[in-house]
Parts: C-alpha cells; sequence; structure tokens
C-alpha cells in the first residue's frame, strides 16, 4: 500500500486554524455576538460558591409608593424624612441612587419668598409695627418647612454617610457642569499618576447634585454603566479618568465608604484594583458583573412600607441601604439573566458581588491560551482524521465540540472566563473542511484505509501469496482480530514449509503480550532454525536427484491426438488436436493439479473443476467458446474445445498496435453480449482479460475460460500464484467479498480502458500497491490519455470502473447496446462526412 502523504490535511488545518486566530483576534461582529451569548448563558448556571448573606438592602420607589404618596417627583422631604429613619435604625452606609441634579422648583416658596421682601419693604404705622418680628418669624418657619432641599441637605449632613451618585451623558460630557467641583474632586481617588492606566480620555464635566447637597454628601460616584461597548449590565467601569485623578463608581465608592478604606489603601493595576484585601480582577479596565443567582438575593422593601412603619422590617444597622427608583418608566438595564433590571438594582447586584468577593476574571494569558487550542485542534485533528474512520471522526468531533463548551462553562463555575464560542465554532467547521481536503487530495481516512489493509491481507492469503498477507496484516494495529489474522496465517506458512515467514508472524502478535502456544510455536521454530533438520537435508538430496533432461513430449490426450502445442496457460499447456472420431480438430487445455495445489486440496479443485466445466459446456452462445469433452488422464486433468483460428485481444492492447475505436467498441459489445448470456444463465466468468478473448481471423469474437476461475479461485497453491488475474480482478474480488456478475462488468471496464489507450487504468510496483491502487484509488482519464476518444466512452468506463458495485451497470447487456449506439453515430458522422466530400 503506497505511503499516504498527510501534507494537505496539515496544510488546511493549519490555515483554517490561521482564519479563526485572526478572527479570535478582530472578534467581527457576529462571533463577538456569540461569545456573549455564551457568556449570557454561562452566567444563568447556579452558583456553585459558599453563598453568605450580604449587607445590602434595597428600598425601591416603587408603583405601591406612589400610589400612597403621590406621583413622582416628590417633595424631597420624603426623602429627607427616609434618610432619618435608615441613619436611626442604624445604617452603615446609605445610598441616594436617585437623581437630583437640580434644588427643586416649588412655586409656594417661591411665592413667600416674594411676599417676604415685600413684607420688608412695607412701612408699618407705629402702632402695627410689633407685628414685624412675630409675622417675620412665623414666614421663617413655613419657608422652612417648604424648602425640601433644604431639609435634606441638614438631615444628609447629619446623618453623615449618605453616597450620592453624578452622571455622565454621550461618555465624556454630561447634561451640566457643576459649579463647585470640590466635592467631585474630594470623591477623586489615585490622582496624577494613575491615570496612564486607563485607556480613556478624562472626563472634565460631571452632573452632579446640587452644589449643598454635593457638599453634605459623604462622596459621589459615576453611574456610567460601561465605557465598552456592547458591555452594558455585564461588566462595570469601576471608576473613570476625572480631571487629575480617578472617579470611582457609585456601587465602588459605596463599598469604599462602607469598607472605610482611604486613597492610601487603594492601588491600581492594569489587570486589577486592590482595596484593603480585596483584589478586583479588571477586563478591558472594568468589572466583569457577577449575576449568577444567588441563594440569598439582596432584600427589597417598597419605599412607602419603610416610610409609614418609621423603620426598615430587617434592622438596617450595619449594613449598606440604597434608595432608588422602580417605576415603571424609568430606564431598564438588560442583564445576561435576560431580565430588566433598574440602575439601582443593578447597583445593588455589584455591590452584593463585590463584597462577597464574587468577581468573574478573564486573565490576559487566556487569548494566548485560546490561540493555541485553534493550533493544537486543528493539528490533532489533522493527524485523527487519516487515522479513523468516518463515524469515529463524526463522533470525535462531536465529543470535542461538547468537550470545549464544556469546558467553558465549568471554568465560568469557578470564575473564569474563556471564549469558547470562537473554538466550538472552529472545531465544527474543521469536519467539514478536512473532509473536503481528503476528499480532493485523494486521501482516506485510517479506520477505512486499515479495513482496506485487513481485507486486503485475507484476500490475498485467499489466493495464496503468504508474503504480501504477512505485510498487510503487519500494518494492523495489534488488537485481538489482527492477533488472529497473524496466527492463522503463521500456521498455514508452517504447513507450507515458510517457517522464517511464521516466525516473523509469531513476533509480531508476541508484542501484544501472550498468546495461545505462541511461546511454544516460536522456541520450536527458532530450535529448527539453529539445527539443521533431518528434513531439510533430506530435501537438499532429494535436490541433487539427477532428473532427465526433458520429458517425453505428448502424443495423445485420453482419445485426442495433438498435433502440437500452441502455448501456456497459468497452470499448464495448451495443444493443438484432432477427435479421431469425428475428425473434428479441436484446442486443449490441461492442467496437473498435483503440480499446483496442496495434496489436501487436489481432490477437492479437481471434482469442482469437472463441475464448473459441465456448466460452462452448456453454454451455447456464438460469442463463447464451445466446450466439447472434460477428462482426465492419468494425472492429467483435461478440457477439449473449439479450436479458434486467430489471436487473442493481448496483442492488440499495447499502445503500437491498437485496434481503430470502432473494431474496440465491437468487441467490447460482443464480449458484453457473451457475459450478459452467461449471467442470465447464472455463470460468473471471473477471470475477464485480454488472453481470455480470441479474435477470430473471419472477424468473430470469442470469449474462453468459463468456469475456471471459478473451479480454482479458492484454493491455495504450491506455487503461489495468484489465480485471476490481478490488473482485471474488482474491488470486491481483491478483497475476498462476495461477488457476483458485476465483477465482469469491472473487468471489461478495465479491458475497454486498454484496449483504447494501450495502457492500463491501475499501476503498482509491486501486488500490493496495485491491489491498493484497484481498491482505493480512482483511475485517470481515457480523454486525456488518448485522442479522440469521445465522452460516451469515457463515461461507459467511468461507471463500469466504479469502486461499488452498485454504482455500476446493472447488466453487461447494457454496455453492449450503448456500444453498438456508439458505432451507430460514427458510422452516421463518417456517411455525412462523406456526403459533404461528394457534393463539393
Amino acid at each position: 500500500m503506497p505511503k499516504r502523504k498527510m501534507r494537505p490535511n496539515y496544510a488546511v488545518a493549519i490555515a483554517l486554524a490561521l482564519l479563526f486566530s485572526l478572527a479570535a483576534l478582530w472578534q467581527p461582529l457576529p462571533l463577538a455576538s456569540l461569545e456573549l451569548s455564551l457568556f449570557d448563558a454561562s452566567m444563568n448556571l447556579p452558583y456553585g460558591g459558599k453563598d453568605v448573606p450580604g449587607p445590602v438592602i434595597l428600598i425601591e420607589i416603587d408603583e405601591k409608593s406612589t400610589g400612597k404618596l403621590g406621583s413622582w417627583p416628590w417633595p424631597r422631604r420624603f426623602l429627607a424624612e427616609m434618610v432619618t429613619i435608615l441613619a436611626g435604625d442604624g445604617a452603615k452606609v446609605i445610598g441616594l441612587d436617585i437623581p437630583l441634579l437640580e434644588k427643586e422648583s416649588n412655586q409656594g416658596l417661591q411665592a413667600l419668598r416674594g411676599f417676604k421682601e415685600k413684607f420688608h419693604a412695607y412701612s408699618f404705622s407705629r402702632k402695627d409695627e410689633g407685628l414685624r418680628p412675630w409675622v417675620l418669624e412665623n414666614l421663617g418657619e413655613i419657608e422652612e418647612n417648604l424648602d425640601s432641599d433644604r431639609i435634606l441637605v441638614e438631615k444628609t449632613k447629619q446623618a453623615g454617610n449618605v453616597v450620592f451618585p453624578a452622571f455622565i451623558t454621550n461618555g465624556r460630557h454630561g447634561t451640566g457642569a457643576v459649579e463647585d467641583d470640590r466635592p467631585l474632586l474630594r470623591s477623586v481617588v489615585l490622582k496624577g499618576e494613575s491615570l496612564k492606566v486607563w485607556g480613556h480620555e478624562a472626563i472634565d464635566r460631571v452632573s452632579a447634585p446640587f452644589t449643598e447637597l454635593s457638599q453634605s454628601a459623604l462622596a459621589l460616584g459615576h453611574t456610567a454603566l460601561s465605557l465598552n461597548k456592547g458591555m452594558e449590565g455585564r461588566s462595570h467601569a469601576l471608576f473613570v479618568p476625572y480631571k487629575t485623578g480617578l472617579l470611582p463608581s457609585f456601587p465602588l465608592q459605596t463599598v469604599i465608604s462602607f469598607l472605610g478604606a482611604n486613597s492610601k489603601q487603594f492601588s491600581v493595576e492594569g489587570s486589577r484594583v486592590d482595596i484593603l484585601d480585596f483584589s478586583v480582577p479588571l477586563w478591558q479596565g472594568e468589572m466583569l458583573v457577577d449575576h449568577r443567582r444567588s441563594a440569598s438575593p439582596v432584600p427589597r422593601y417598597s419605599f412607602s412600607d419603610v416610610l409609614l412603619a418609621k423603620k426598615v422590617p430587617s434592622s438596617a444597622r450595619g449594613k449598606i441601604v440604597l434608595v432608588g427608583l422602580n417605576l415603571e418608566e424609568t430606564p431598564k438595564i438588560l442583564t445576561p439573566l435576560g431580565s430588566a433590571v433598574p440602575p439601582v438594582e443593578l447597583h445593588a447586584n455589584i455591590i452584593q458581588a463585590f463584597l462577597a468577593k464574587r468577581f468573574i476574571t478573564r486573565p490576559s494569558s487566556m487569548v494566548w491560551l485560546e490561540l493555541g487550542a485553534f493550533w493544537v485542534i486543528g493539528l490533532f485533528a489533522a493527524y485523527c482524521f487519516a487515522r479513523y474512520g468516518r463515524w469515529s471522526r463524526l463522533i470525535g468531533i462531536l465529543g470535542l465540540f461538547v468537550l470545549v463548551l464544556g469546558a467553558g462553562f465549568f471554568l465560568f463555575s469557578q470564575g473564569v472566563w474563556a471564549k469558547t464560542g470562537s473554538i466550538a465554532l472552529f472545531v465544527l467547521a474543521l469536519y467539514p473542511t478536512l473532509c473536503l481536503s481528503m476528499f480532493f487530495s485523494g486521501e482516506r481516512a485510517g479506520g477505512e484505509s486499515m479495513e482496506v489493509t485487513r481485507q486486503l491481507g485475507i484476500g490475498l492469503q485467499e489466493h495464496g501469496l503468504l508474503d504480501q498477507a504477512l505485510e498487510q496484516f503487519r500494518k494492523l494495529p495489534l488488537d485481538q482480530e489482527a492477533r488472529n489474522l497473524l496466527y492463522n496465517l503463521g500456521l498455514e506458512c508452517e504447513s507450507r514449509g515458510m517457517n522464517d515467514k511464521a516466525l516473523i508472524a509469531y513476533k509480531a502478535i508476541q508484542k501484544g503480550g501472550k498468546f495461545q502456544d505462541l511461546d511454544e510455536r516460536i522456541l520450536r521454530l527458532e530450535t529448527l532454525d539453529d539445527a539443521p533438520p533431518a528434513v531439510a537435508q533430506a530435501e537438499a538430496e532429494e535436490e541433487l536427484q539427477v532428473k532427465p533432461d526433458e520429458e517425453e513430449p505428448i502424443r495423445k490426450i485420453g482419445r485426442y491426438e495433438v498435433i502440437q502445442e500452441l502455448g501456456r496457460g497459468s497452470m499448464g499447456l495448451v495443444y493443438k488436436a484432432l477427435d479421431p472420431k469425428l475428425n473434428r480438430l479441436l484446442a486443449i487445455k490441461t492442467v496437473r493439479f498435483s503440480d499446483e495445489f496442496d495434496p489436501d486440496v487436489v481432490q477437492e479443485v479437481r471434482s469442482r473443476f469437472f463441475r464448473e466445466a459441465e456448466i460452462a459446456g452448456r453454454l451455447s452462445h456464438p460469442s463463447i467458446v464451445t466446450v466439447y469433452d472434460v477428462g482426465e488422464d492419468q494425472d492429467l486433468t483435461y478440457m477439449a474445445m473449439e479450436f479458434l483460428d486467430g489471436d487473442d485481444l493481448e496483442k492488440f492492447i499495447r499502445k503500437e498496435n491498437l485496434l481503430p475505436l470502432r473494431k474496440v467498441l465491437e468487441v467490447v459489445a460482443r464480449i458484453a453480449d457473451a457475459l450478459d448470456f452467461a449471467h442470465k444463465a447464472g455463470v460468473i466468468h471471473r477471470d475477464i482479460k485480454p488472453a481470455n478473448i480470441m479474435l477470430l481471423k473471419e472477424g468473430g469474437v470469442k470469449v474462453t475460460d468459463f468456469g475456471i476461475a471459478k473451479a480454482v479461485s479458492s484454493s491455495r497453491t504450491r506455487t503461489g500464484v495468484i489465480l485471476g488475474t490481478p490488473n482485471y480482478m474488482s474491488p470486491e474480488q481483491i478483497m475476498g467479498q462476495k461477488i457476483d456478475y458485476r465483477t465482469d462488468i469491472f473487468s471489461l471496464g478495465v479491458l475497454f480502458f486498454q484496449s483504447m489507450t494501450g495502457q492500463l487504468p491501475f499501476h503498482g510496483d509491486n501486488l500490493s500497491t496495485l491491489l491498493y491502487e484497484i481498491t482505493q484509488v480512482k483511475h485517470p482519464s481515457v480523454r486525456e490519455l488518448a485522442e479522440n476518444i469521445p465522452k460516451a466512452c469515457e463515461q461507459i468506463v467511468d461507471k463500469a470502473l466504479a469502486k461499488h458495485p452498485d454504482q455500476r451497470f446493472s447488466s453487461a447487456g447494457e454496455i453492449g447496446r450503448l456500444a453498438r449506439l456508439i458505432i451507430s453515430k460514427m458510422d452516421q458522422v463518417k456517411s455525412q462526412r462523406s456526403a459533404r466530400g461528394r457534393a463539393s
């Protein structure tokens, strides 16, 4: 079997790996969407870590609250009262996650202040002057009660633990500038040198709460979701660059306040942020938010319930309490869990995950591991594809696909995000790509190749070619079946005296461990090799016996008088003889079975020969040679048949002596007719070849040797001659499979190919290579090897030479009809040309 080159498969795998590597780095939209979909699917897996209730409480301004307290926005005294309640309940940090950018617009308060100014300017009489202080005092009290902003500022100062959000719009600029940005600058951390670690432009305009409220706040934090496109709800920008430093996000600022950390307890690197004992992994400068469902979700309460009860149902002592909007008109953020949540809920989840140290990380080395996976998987697949059958390949690819996705989900469950979507897609793309590569390069998969090797070995052993069979069996993986095949072959080699070959077979089996009586057989054979046995000496003496220089020529076979020797066949001589009773010339084919076959099968072969010859003798067709008689003369078996005056087709298959195409088609048509007749009578020839086709001088065509091939095909020869001509054998015949009439159609296709081109469709430096070509390699194009061959002829050859019998012609008669149709077309064209020539 020829050595298969693996380069095409490897080249295709490398090219595909390179393509996917570039795509993974570039992340085109479809691929990015796939990775984000897998990210979201992974986030829906349950959290497998230790689940501890978090210190976060969420109070929502919801539809229930507006139903009780009136439509939003409310007077800010409600917020002030909530701050007082929470501070009194022991909340460690209060986060008012509500936009309070401008002071409250209160027309009553404005009217009151206008009246107060006019009252100051009014001139009272001496009698009424005493009313002025009293009126101003009461107006002041009313003004204080109506000024909700002032109340909120005061309550915020009193609490001393309130964090407010600052808003950034369109990535860089806010909706309004802060009159006094000192509160924002006070909230900035890591000033100066830390800016270089962020790849974003510094933001110089932020919308913060109005000045008095900002000044009363413990800290301010930005509310930008993510600075990375498409990652909103998935990642969170812990910082944004603001002027000379980094402004923490609202959730992070809340955490910082909760932990009591100061700027000296911060450190930031490109891949992580360290705050006290918290090390937060970053991806592209942001924290990947862990939304995985927890058994301890954030407790949630309605604003109105807390306000009316004057306390939080579960104690807020030592906890973080976030107050925010969750109304129908509140903008929502889509999370990987598929639910849309208000910003305050997202912020609560971020804080909860942060304090529980539930982080999703994507190490910078992960990119290189993913790129390496493309190359390792690609080269591994290229290696395996040529060694396994199609089903093994398909199962392997599907298994690898599931393994890659499973590895991604497992890593995510451990808090590591690996982009396995592109790798899984690459695995799926490998199957059709490598299959097409193998198809166009003519490679065969190893599983299929090993089956071919096994069948070839069995076929060669059946034909008595034990050396070649041993060569094939040694290529097989050393499993139980291969060991059995080698053992049986070794036994047969022993029986034929081929001890060296038997020893090679046994030692090949021994590599797989103990097997039956192998050790005893090897020891015995090695002993025989070391000491020349008496048998060998006897054989040597027998070899030296004087043999007659020449046997006496045969004068008579049975009742037939031999006239002359016509030639030598594969197993005997052919004579021209005379039947004295009928005074008829005939040809006699002889075979001495005792010379050709082992003694234990001679009688079986002889009986089968007579039986098949009798069947063939009943075939009566103009293109099939007539068999008159079969018999034995001492140990010589013979077949008397019609004497043919002509030449066999061997004379006309050389390039320098090819028949005209029309004559070739005529010969093929007659052979096809003969085969079709025999097939319908239940007879398969099994050895169609030029030597068995006679072209008579009077123009006829005769097919010879019907039945002989079948009579001897399954018996062991002494000489190791293959019975049946390998060049013309069908794939199923070589592989020892069950054959039918379609094996003759294949042989006829080979003969047709050779008659047109002067060469065989299959070649090999040795028998093994030839048999591999016949069973596995497509024949070359007839029209590329010979000029002026009609397309129809090539189509006939291609169909006749199909590897699988089902793809060949359904009968030999079809070939005959098509050949005659081509002859008719050729004659028609020739007559038209002649007519045009005469006309001109």
